[in-house]
């Protein structure tokens, strides 16, 4: 298996002669990136983010070199190919979650305008979209933080990425399932009340996108609304608004009032 220490040598052999926009040699990026994540598989990924996009290497080098597949497939995440734009690529960044953590710190260095002897428009406009950006890939951060919390296990229908709506639709439902008596985990029929969290999935997302913060009392007059639409008032005791109210608050606190990712 490849090293930390293999991964950096690549990274300024492969960048050598290649310089920033500010003049400087080009692998004091990668290297900043690399010190902004944690784990070491982040390390790799970071200081090798740039490899296939502005380098002649290859995904087949990198296997054979020895690299596993989780920081190959983090690393062909955070590449943009030539036929996306940032935000297309953001998209296909967003689903993998640490691609997601190096692009984000990839993001806080590239924003740095500090180091720019010149700003100029170009600057500013690259700058907004580099904004843009970060909120799409701190968004998926926060629903791929919630998942690995939730610890489903793997008898637990798999998480799969989608749109923001989807996303948050699967997450309270799972909540459901680990929180109510009646949840799916307990009757090996995970995911069963699916239709229930339907249109305040779309509520958060709808928040999501504008920038307000949720009303508990919107979320649980939704829930309750379409319980008794689809099943036949099964939870509207006072136990479990109880649990629906419990399940409000943890999801605002990852989601809108909660965990910022960690970038220094």
């Amino acid at each position: 298996m490849s090293t930390l220490e293999h991964a950096i040598l690549l990274a300024k052999t492969r960048h050598q002669q290649q310089y920033d926009k500010a003049g400087k040699p080009y692998i004091g990026h990668p290297l900043r990136v690399m010190q902004n994540v944690q784990t070491n598989d982040e390390k790799i990924v970071a200081v090798l983010h740039d490899i296939l996009e502005d380098t002649p290497t290859s995904i087949s080098e990198l296997i054979e070199m020895g690299f596993n597949h989780n920081i190959i497939n983090a690393i062909v995440a955070v590449t943009k190919q030539d036929c996306e734009n940032r935000f297309q690529a953001a998209q296909r960044t967003a689903k993998n979650h640490m691609a997601c953590t190096v692009k984000l710190a990839d993001l806080h260095d590239n924003m740095d305008l500090s180091r720019l002897s010149t700003i100029r428009a170009k600057d500013l406009e690259r700058f907004k979209q580099y904004q843009k950006v970060e909120t799409i890939l701190f968004n998926a951060q926060m629903i791929h933080q919630h998942i690995a919390a939730l610890a489903l296990g793997t008898d637990y229908p798999e998480f799969e990425y989608q749109d923001l709506r989807t996303n948050y639709q699967y997450l309270l439902n799972a909540m459901f399932d680990q929180q109510h008596p009646l949840g799916g985990i307990h009757i090996s029929s995970a995911q069963e009340w699916w239709i229930l969290f339907e249109d305040v999935s779309a509520y958060f997302a709808y928040c999501q996108r504008r920038g307000f913060i949720p009303s508990g009392q919107v979320f649980l007059k939704s829930v309750l609304a379409t319980d008794a639409e689809y099943f036949a008032g099964s939870f509207q005791t006072e136990a479990d608004q109880q649990i629906f109210m419990e399940i409000f608050k943890t999801f605002n606190k990852f989601h809108f009032v909660g965990f910022k990712p960690n970038l220094h």
